[in-house]
């Protein structure tokens, strides 16, 4: 059995699932979390967090870990097992015994590269429909555009193809083998630090200053395809209860155009700069 750490990554003290696997990284500035990890020690990133979200831990599990075997979930949603759904009304502790197991993690990456969430479907738009509709940082592709263009010509017909996809592998979610998790942060990481050199978030919502995390997931289709890493989809387990009427209600206004956060978040700046 080889080792295994796939960090849960949250701000705030929650139960993770039983296997031994699963390694609760804390990012913020919170009191320390009994028995997790804190994603300012070692090599790391943890003051980028507010822009970089779950990637500081990203980063600390890349370059803190010696793992064979790493992986990123969050607190309030992980991988489920191969064909396990959630349930309705059932409990948290329910939910989490179908989280995804080490002898899962063995079986599935003994015939694939890639474990990823199961794809979100947008149905009508195209990725970056979708993302320009909900942040004001669609102008950020332009400039990754820019450094594929410097530096990795041969990304930019899959860069493109991605966004202009119906469906996307979200949440910066995935497990693989430490060889192929380290790549993937070696790649991903420049890219990100020359779109952030190139930008100012400081007048953004702290919604909107989230930005590299955002970007971030529409990148790892992109280096899958490039590298030609085969990939399996697991399901995604949402370990609060939601409200599915009012998210769908939500996901139907904004596919109508009447919800649109970016539009609401370019008003709010225009009418601060006016004041300015």
């Amino acid at each position: 059995m080889t080792s295994k750490a796939i960090a849960v990554v949250g701000a705030k003290p929650v139960s993770l699932p039983r296997d031994e696997m699963y390694v609760g990284v804390q990012v913020g500035d919170g009191a320390d979390i009994e028995g997790w990890e804190r994603d300012n020690t070692g090599i790391n990133i943890s003051q980028k967090n507010p822009t970089y979200c779950e990637l500081t831990a990203h980063y600390w599990l890349w370059k803190n870990s010696d793992a064979q075997v790493k992986g990123l979930m969050h607190y309030r949603r992980i991988l489920g097992s191969p064909g396990v759904r959630a349930v309705p009304f059932e409990s948290m502790d329910e939910r989490k015994a179908k989280a995804l197991t080490s002898e899962d993690v063995d079986e599935l990456l003994s015939q694939y590269d890639v474990i990823l969430p199961k794809a979100h479907n947008y149905i009508s738009e195209t990725a970056l429909e979708h993302y320009e509709k909900t942040h004001i940082t669609g102008y950020c592709f332009d400039i990754i555009r820019e450094y594929m263009k410097e530096n990795e010509t041969e990304y930019l017909s899959v860069f493109e193809s991605v966004l202009q996809r119906k469906s996307s592998h979200l949440f910066n979610m995935f497990v693989s083998r430490a060889t192929t998790f380290n790549a993937y942060s070696a790649w991903l990481f420049p890219v990100l630090e020359y779109v952030e050199e190139r930008t100012d978030v400081s007048t953004y919502s702290a919604y909107e200053q989230r930005v590299y995390g955002y970007l971030s997931e529409l990148l790892l289709d992109v280096w899958i395809e490039v590298n030609n890493f085969s990939c399996v989809e697991v399901p995604v387990l949402f370990l609060q209860h939601q409200n599915l009427p009012k998210r769908y209600a939500i996901g139907l206004l904004k596919k109508m155009g009447i919800m649109n956060p970016a539009k609401k978040e370019i008003q709010r700046l225009d009418k601060a700069n006016r004041k300015g």
